[in-house]
């Protein structure tokens, strides 16, 4: 047996409002009517819900259950209402995105022509670390999202984008030798002067986490809140940063400035995560291959 959304409406707004008067009339219903369904719903189910006194109402146990989930029930009704009110208005193209720090600002590019191919999208973009992204993609609570680390491919499907190597970036190094870009050991860097990001962003607790296995406590300098402002102040030799080497060229680093590291876990490559149940007919699919497209244009 279903309940009637109004039944339910009425008990979360008497609840409230802490008498069935105040309720009724919160919801345009006379004090007789409301009464009347309140007490049909209780029959029909076989408890009470609310207990009634002078002083006016308050739930009883099974009611304290019954509000928390009717409000969850009426919630996610309204969310309904409201997917079907963009789909009349020709607002239907709305994406959730989760990334990890590197991926979001790789993305910016692509977001920006993908706006102008897909006028009416709407996209709501986090930053959260790559374990939380995979999480939210698996748990519907993201449409897609975007690593470069996966724990696990579980309930996922996994597309390759572009790479994502970090690098190091700064003034020509101690030790560096003629070569233009040499290969310098995440050791040796860190062990000298740093500029990282803001204490808890997802790409600077990996890179502290390496640190961490080394048993090495790196020295930031100075700790800014996005990956253009860190490149800013490394480039002045203030420090070395450890970044993605996309956004280090899209920032017009020049070759002497930006330096590999040969460790294996710096030679990343971003991937696009779509929860493998995901119809194939869903409105997101050409936003989908629009990016699968991006993945194979040149990133110099």
């Amino acid at each position: 047996m279903t309940f009637d959304l109004r039944d339910v409406a009425l008990v979360v707004a008497v609840a409230d409002h802490g008498s069935i008067t105040e309720g009724a009339r919160a919801l345009g219903l006379s004090l007789s009517a409301a009464s009347s369904r309140i007490t049909a719903l209780e029959k029909s189910r076989g408890v009470n819900l609310l207990i009634r006194s002078r002083r006016g109402v308050v739930p009883t146990s099974a009611g304290a259950d019954f509000i928390v989930r009717g409000g969850q029930l009426l919630a996610q009704a309204e969310g309904l209402v409201d997917m079907l009110r963009h789909h009349r208005d020709g607002q239907a193209d709305h994406v959730r995105m989760a990334s990890n720090t590197s991926a979001a600002d790789a993305l910016t590019e692509f977001l920006a022509a993908a706006l102008s191919r897909f006028p009416k999208l709407r996209v709501v973009l986090d930053e959260v670390p790559s374990e939380e992204v995979a999480r939210r993609v698996r748990d519907g609570d993201a449409d897609l999202g975007v690593v470069s680390l996966l724990d696990s491919e579980a309930g996922l499907a996994v597309h390759p984008l572009w790479g994502d190597p970090l690098v190091i970036v700064g003034a020509p190094l101690r030790g560096a030798s003629d070569d233009a870009s040499p290969t310098l050991t995440f050791e040796e860097v860190i062990r000298g002067p740093m500029i990282g990001l803001t204490e808890g962003s997802p790409l600077q607790v990996f890179v502290d986490e390496q640190a961490t296995r080394l048993g090495i406590d790196i020295d930031y300098r100075l700790r800014l809140p996005s990956l253009g402002a860190v490149y800013d102040v490394a480039t002045t030799g203030a420090g070395t940063a450890i970044l993605p080497l996309g956004t280090a060229r899209r920032l017009g680093a020049p070759d002497e400035a930006v330096h590999g590291m040969p460790e294996s876990w710096t030679q990343r490559r971003a991937m696009l995560l779509i929860r493998s149940d995901r119809s194939a007919s869903s409105s997101g699919d050409p936003f989908v291959e629009a990016m699968l497209r991006y993945r194979n244009e040149p990133r110099d």
